[in-house]
């Protein structure tokens, strides 16, 4: 190597050390990634317990890697890097192998600690005096499990849903979703399936649809309402996996509804609690789809509380006790019952048998996807 050369690769190396440093400490931080649709990571100044336990530098790492100049940029030359390298995987996604899916990781967990979260839902049931039922939404590597790389470890192998049917109590009934999607060994494309969106982990409407009827049968309830074909409102939805991987060469989602031919659509009235006091809401968003996060177009998004009431409807009250798969499986429920409450523990700390007592609730729904159920940190609720 000659001596221009090491003096060349020096100044520029520190060019871009020094250069993206000071680009990080003159740039505003953003508090919120339209990108990503999550919150970013805040400097956060030191202390002496933070800097003894290592926790500053913990969290001075998250937040230069959130707030590192033009990082949606770096996030998708570094996706199409992996790829040229033959690479099948970028920031904890996986491409499918026909080339426009993404699939992001599953979170497996031990036995025990599934165990401890359908005992919460189990807890739950023996504390009520109305029907309880449990289900869970299969991961989309489950039901396109053909189209992912080979050995990818980091998967739904379906054992989350079996175990958890087994793991149910007397008090508890348990309805199994493990059919939506396409089965193992299926060659159809996703697109020709589209029970899930190609660049986001939620099911799409007509997953939601599927998803629907299978409850409304499990619950022992008839379907009463037909549905046309689904309507298409945009064609132009990048959900969170890929905005994480990055994945440029991947073709937008489109984003449609499904109408109930002579439904009671027209008596519906949706409620929503933001922040604990009552605002009139509605069971779509036409305005979201202007913005990144397309799927708040489905109640405008995540919430504590959403009563929805139609006083046509055949069926008593549902308090569904959920994450956000059921946002786009509210229209379908809102045709059923006269009120749906949709209830997130997450924003949300009422005690479950007061609020079913208060609200004269007829039966409870347990429903999250595979993936939340594993993660989520406030189940301990449903015990309470």
């Amino acid at each position: 190597m000659s001596k221009k050369y090491a003096v060349f690769i020096t100044v520029l190396f520190c060019l871009f050390i020094f250069g993206f440093g000071a680009a990080l400490l003159l740039s505003p931080s953003r508090d919120f990634s339209d990108q990503e649709n999550r919150f970013l990571a805040q400097f956060k100044a030191p202390t002496p317990s933070t800097i003894r336990s290592g926790e500053f530098m913990e969290d001075f790492e998250d937040y230069v890697t959130d707030q590192f100049p033009l990082r949606d940029q770096w996030i998708q030359t570094k996706a199409l890097c992996e790829r040229a390298l033959g690479k099948q995987e970028n920031n904890k996604v996986y491409f499918g192998t026909d080339g426009q899916t993404l699939f992001a990781h599953f979170t497996q967990i031990s036995d025990g600690d599934l165990a401890q979260r359908v005992g919460y839902v189990n807890k739950l049931g023996a504390n009520l005096d109305v029907p309880v039922y449990f289900s869970l939404v299969p991961d989309k590597s489950w039901a396109w499990a053909m189209f992912l790389p080979d050995n990818a470890p980091n998967v739904d192998d379906g054992s989350t849903l079996r175990r958890a049917e087994e793991l149910c109590g007397d008090s508890v009934t348990f309805i199994n979703l493990s059919l939506l999607g396409i089965t193992c060994g299926n060659t159809q494309s996703p697109d020709e399936d589209s029970s899930f969106y190609r660049t986001d982990h939620h099911w799409t409407s007509f997953g939601a649809y599927r998803g629907y009827y299978m409850l409304m049968d499990g619950m022992g309830l008839p379907q009463s309402v037909v549905y046309t074909q689904p309507t298409q409102v945009s064609n132009n939805f990048y959900g969170t996996t890929w905005s994480a991987a990055g994945a440029s060469w991947v073709k937008p989602d489109s984003i449609d509804t499904m109408i109930p031919e002579g439904g009671t659509g027209g008596n519906v009235a949706v409620t929503r609690y933001p922040e604990g006091s009552p605002i009139e809401g509605g069971l779509y968003y036409p305005e979201k789809l202007a913005a990144k996060d397309k799927y708040a177009y489905f109640l405008g998004g995540n919430q504590p509380l959403c009563v929805i009431q139609n006083p046509d409807a055949v069926n008593g009250k549902l308090l569904v006790i959920r994450d956000s798969y059921a946002d786009s499986l509210a229209p379908f429920l809102a045709e059923e019952f006269r009120e749906v409450h949709l209830f997130d523990l997450r924003y949300n700390n009422t005690p479950l048998k007061q609020y079913v007592t208060d609200n004269g609730i007829d039966q409870v729904l347990v429903l999250y996807s595979a993936n939340n159920f594993n993660t989520d940190k406030n189940l301990f609720k449903l015990a309470l």
